[in-house]
């Protein structure tokens, strides 16, 4: 009975007779070239069982035949052993790298090389794979051979610009999150036709993120869609997301049904981002059904979305970070650190272009007491939500920090006194009306603000800012509290 068919691959005829000889005594059909144009001829035309393939042969090598063979879907399913003298660690790296099966030595054991081959056919047909009909083979010339050489470096070539792009996107730096993806998911849509995409990182399951980036105008029902799906994959593995935890870039391109004419039903490419056996991160294409790749550019589809999520997620951990640094980790809002920087750069960027700036030092009024009699837990709150008071008051790009313990400050930007004093006021009146507690147990308290402004006679320099804004606290305290002074 015959164990199946196997082609040899190699420039010498003594070792091609000599190993037919051998396997023909085992029960096995073989077949024999001695080049890479001739392997996948007879590849091609017969489609053996298995492959033994030398690597250093005239016309063609074995890694470039083994990565031609691989490449395409009528032969990829063949397992292809490399039997070779070179027994370096780098040439064995890049025939497992070319789709070899298996790399055998020329000197390893008849024993080794038997059980490999039992193994890797045993393998093929437990998978599924059958016996090849006439109808699957399909001869080929060395003309068509060469085509397909040109054909497999021609995507080679495409494929690893491609790689090459979306790495030098690291370049560009990655301090700015939004633009980051903006760029990475712009370049993929050179080569990738989606409408829009999911982008979720899972450090933890308490640190989830997940940003909806739109390519082309999409409904709020389609939109809703992209969700649903995410959320519902997220579910599958455990990860649980909210819809309102999903932040829509390019929300501008989510337009009426009118404005989109038929949908068309949609189709979702997957890509999930692994570690230790655990979703870590994950990219979702939603795209039109009559949009579908070829399988041989699923896998490359999937490694340059791999690629780009490296990138996206490094831009999403460097922001953390910075974020961390510059954070305040009671409130939230920034600390102390950052709002002296900050400071610094606004008061120098005043000077330079003749702008006002105005400074807010805010002190809780009475707040030693309030943890004495409440707890520290309750002031901790207290403070928690005094920040939220002072962030609803002011514009999205004035700068409300932490100074330390219950001490708050705000630089208003381009703000003069008498308009600084203003918002002061509606901070002040917001914090008194506040109730900090609940319906059973209401908790009230008050806040003294003091402020100064730039340009000023008596203010040269940032230390001259603070100590008048700091020396207006100080009256407001000293005048009776839950007031205003500059």
């Amino acid at each position: 009975m015959e164990n199946g068919c196997i082609l040899i691959v190699d420039d010498s005829p003594l070792i091609l007779e000599g190993m037919s000889r051998f396997l023909s005594d085992r029960g096995y059909k073989t077949l024999t070239a001695k080049n890479g144009i001739e392997a996948i001829e007879k590849a091609f035309g017969e489609i053996p069982d298995l492959i033994i393939l030398d690597v250093m042969m005239p016309k063609m090598n074995g890694y470039q035949t083994c990565r031609l063979l691989k490449s395409d879907p009528k032969t990829s399913h063949i397992p292809i052993i490399m039997h070779t003298t070179k027994d370096q660690i780098s040439s064995k790296y890049w025939g497992i790298q070319t789709g070899a099966d298996a790399y055998l030595s020329k000197e390893s054991t008849q024993t080794a090389l038997l059980d490999t081959i039992e193994n890797l056919i045993k393998e093929r047909f437990t998978v599924g794979d059958k016996k090849p009909s006439s109808m699957e083979r399909s001869p080929i010339s060395d003309i068509d051979v060469i085509s397909k050489v040109n054909d497999l470096l021609d995507k080679r070539l495409f494929e690893a610009t491609v790689i090459n792009e979306i790495g030098s996107l690291i370049e560009k730096g990655v301090d700015d999150f939004k633009r980051t993806v903006d760029t990475v998911m712009e370049t993929l849509s050179k080569v990738l036709e989606y409408n829009a995409a999911a982008i979720v990182i899972s450090e933890d399951e308490h640190d989830i993120a997940c940003f909806l980036k739109i390519n082309h105008p999409i409904s709020e029902r389609y939109l809703n869609r992209i969700k649903e799906y995410t959320r519902k994959y997220l579910k599958a593995n455990d990860i649980y997301l909210d819809a309102d935890a999903m932040t829509v870039f390019d929300a501008d391109k989510v337009i009426t049904p009118e404005g989109i004419g038929v949908e068309q039903k949609t189709a979702f490419f997957d890509v999930p981002i692994g570690h230790a056996d655990k979703l870590r991160g994950l990219i979702i294409l939603a795209r039109d059904v009559s949009v579908r790749a070829e399988f041989i550019e699923e896998d490359f589809f999937r490694t340059s979305l791999k690629q780009a999520y490296v990138i996206i997620e490094n831009s999403w951990l460097y922001n953390k970070v910075k974020r961390i640094a510059v954070t305040d980790s009671l409130t939230g809002i920034y600390n102390r650190g950052f709002l002296q920087e900050s400071l610094g750069k606004e008061f120098a960027r005043a000077g330079r272009f003749n702008l006002s700036l105005s400074f807010l030092m805010l002190d809780i009024d009475y707040f030693k007491k309030l943890n004495d009699t409440y707890g520290h837990q309750r002031g901790d709150s207290v403070l928690r939500q005094a920040a939220q008071i002072f962030k609803a008051n002011t514009r999205d790009y004035d700068i409300v920090g932490r100074y330390g313990g219950e001490e708050f400050s705000i630089i208003l930007q381009q703000t003069k006194l008498e308009d600084g004093i203003k918002v002061a006021e509606r901070i002040r009146s917001s914090f008194e009306e506040y109730n900090f507690g609940d319906e059973e147990k209401p908790l009230k308290a008050t806040i003294s603000i003091g402020i100064s402004s730039y340009p000023d006679a008596d203010i040269k320099s940032v230390e001259e800012l603070i100590g008048k804004s700091d020396k207006a606290l100080y009256k407001a305290k000293k005048e009776g509290r839950n007031r205003v002074c500059f």
